[in-house]
């Protein structure tokens, strides 16, 4: 693999956004790694056989620093690490009085630390023209979601993280950005999100989703990429340090 090669590592990189940015990246022209910890062992550093050629998979869990820095060499034997996507996270529910330490240790140490550890990891690959979108959410902007605060106070340690980071980065020529989705259509949804939405089932959840939005609708996996695709493009040269909220209109409410 020459150094000609620019990778684009998508941690989450299996999930419903992290597929679609996947794909609209390799359109773009980048190699992708696509890595998460739901990765069998067995297929890690192979063509993932759902996915498009071009679009390997890596084992990695972002809460291990060793298993981090094993992805990044990876990633940097296939060519040149020019984009990182932070799309690993996962979502816990609870009202405070039933947040527990476990749920509120894992919420922290993968959405907000594990973004941290692979940034850490990817920074001395990183030259000018790289850069760097966390995937955060419009929990970390409102307050209104039942049961969110741990998830939302982890969203929105990346967005402060993003904006020090870009500052930090900057006078390498690398940027940094981030992008808040609002509701996914990402089924089936999870406990958390039922409990969100206040709801048993995903069809009663996805209508509460839809009464959040001034436009009346979910967005589409699909429609995360693209936001993505421009804050790692060269139309977005100049940007660094800015949260792009993609949510169809819920945190204007």
């Amino acid at each position: 693999m020459t150094s000609s090669t620019n990778i684009a590592l998508v941690t989450g990189g299996t999930g419903g956004i992290g597929k679609e940015i996947n794909r609209r990246l390799l359109a773009d022209g980048y190699k992708i790694v696509a890595a998460d910890m739901t990765v069998p062992e067995e297929l890690s550093g192979k063509q993932d056989p759902e996915q498009p050629e071009g679009v390997l998979l890596y084992r990695m869990d972002v809460r291990d620093s060793e298993s981090v820095d094993a992805c990044i060499a990876f990633c940097v034997s296939q060519g040149r690490l020019k984009t990182v996507i932070n799309c690993a996270g996962l979502l816990r529910h609870g009202e405070i009085e039933d947040v527990t330490d476990d749920a509120l240790a894992t919420v922290w140490d993968v959405n907000a630390a594990g973004a941290t550890r692979v940034c850490r990891a990817a920074s001395p690959h990183l030259t000018e023209g790289a850069s760097i979108v966390n995937i955060s959410s419009i929990t970390g902007r409102v307050g209104r979601m039942r049961g969110g605060s741990m998830y939302g106070a982890s969203k929105a340690a990346m967005e402060a993280f993003t904006k020090y980071l870009a500052v930090e980065f900057a006078p390498r020529g690398v940027r940094v950005n981030a992008v808040a989705p609002g509701f996914i259509a990402v089924l089936p949804m999870s406990p958390s999100m039922r409990f969100i939405a206040h709801a048993d089932n995903d069809q009663d959840a996805l209508a509460w989703c839809q009464a959040q939005s001034p436009m009346g609708r979910t967005g589409r996996p699909e429609e995360m990429a693209g936001p993505v695709a421009f804050l790692v493009s060269d139309d977005a040269s100049f940007i660094t340090g800015h949260v792009l909220v993609a949510d169809g209109g819920v945190a204007a409410v």
